[in-house]
């Protein structure tokens, strides 16, 4: 008897272990099913992440604030990214130009690739600033499309994808929110930069945008000319503008001197990132930027009324 029932013991244990195996080999299938998608930056990454969920594995390239995206350089392991990719998100106008090669030389028949300058082409600025993430409206109309390349990538959950779309869209709305509250207690404001990576959101806040000359020449490294930084100089020593802001990612001695002219003038200076940092969520790296405005403008005009 005792035998028998160890024999019955040992086949349930064997069945248990191959059941066990099974469902671990499908669990492995499932995780190796998941669409491939590649985002050229973060901003693109955390939108792909909200719409996609778990069904989707993204990858941002840049995501550091070490690196400067203008000046950026791909490497191999950027190309086979690519080529192992279902979908591709970057934001065009020549911002992410390095994909574009990369691209070419990757060809995929079943890739889709997405960008956010044809997704918002009607919202693109009339100068062509390529620094559309910071328009939320254009920002929308690309996870509109990435949703849409998801759901004929994996039909099995568009309905997934149709309610992440939703979700990302309301995600939105605290940053409308910072930007009213902004409008609220610091309307029709002066405000330059070193270079026009925030033109977008300082549109959106209605505020007038000076010195564009001089942030587009600042722009891909190109060195403006000596008028052009004695006009900006004279500007901020005269504190013909109420704030600068200044991008964090570029290093360098005019950036520098300007943010040191503007601070010693008295102008509140803010420094903002042309991509999220470190995996942080689009909305949330918008909402903390605007409130970092907020707070350097109550601070100025604080000490102004103290004056």
């Amino acid at each position: 008897m005792f035998p028998s029932y160890r024999l019955h013991v040992s086949r349930l244990t064997r069945s248990a272990t191959a059941l066990l195996a099974l469902f671990c080999l499908s669990a492995t299938a499932q995780a190796q099913a998941a669409i491939h998608a590649v985002a050229a930056e973060s901003s693109y990454g955390s939108m792909i992440e909200t719409i996609g969920g778990d069904h989707v594995d993204v990858v941002s390239l840049l995501d550091s604030p070490e690196v400067n995206p203008h000046a950026f350089r791909a490497d191999p392991q950027i190309a086979r990214q690519l080529q192992d990719a279902d979908l591709v998100v970057l934001n065009g106008l020549g911002f992410d130009g390095w994909m574009e090669p990369l691209l070419e030389s990757t060809q995929s028949q079943q890739r889709q690739v997405i960008r956010a300058s044809e997704a918002g082409s009607h919202l693109v600025m009339a100068d062509k600033n390529p620094h559309l993430f910071y328009s939320p409206r254009i920002m929308l109309a690309t996870a509109s499309r990435v949703a849409s390349a998801l759901e004929s990538l994996d039909p099995q959950h568009a309905a997934d994808y149709r309610a992440n779309l939703k979700a990302f869209e309301q995600r939105l709305a605290p940053i409308y929110s910072a930007v009213q509250s902004l409008i609220a207690d610091h309307p029709n404001l002066s405000v330059t930069a070193t270079v026009p990576v925030y033109s977008y959101m300082i549109a959106l806040l209605g505020y007038a945008n000076r010195y564009h000359d001089i942030q587009f020449a600042s722009m891909d490294n190109h060195q403006p000319s000596a008028r052009q930084v004695a006009t900006f100089t004279q500007a901020l020593e005269q504190r013909k503008v109420d704030l600068l802001i200044y991008n964090q990612q570029v290093h360098n001695r005019l950036t520098e001197s300007q943010v040191a002219t503007a601070k010693q003038a008295g102008i509140p200076t803010v420094g903002v990132s042309a991509i999220p940092l470190h995996g942080e969520d689009y909305a949330a790296w918008q909402v903390r930027q605007l409130d970092a405005i907020h707070a350097a403008l109550d601070k100025a005009e604080a000490g102004a009324k103290r004056g």
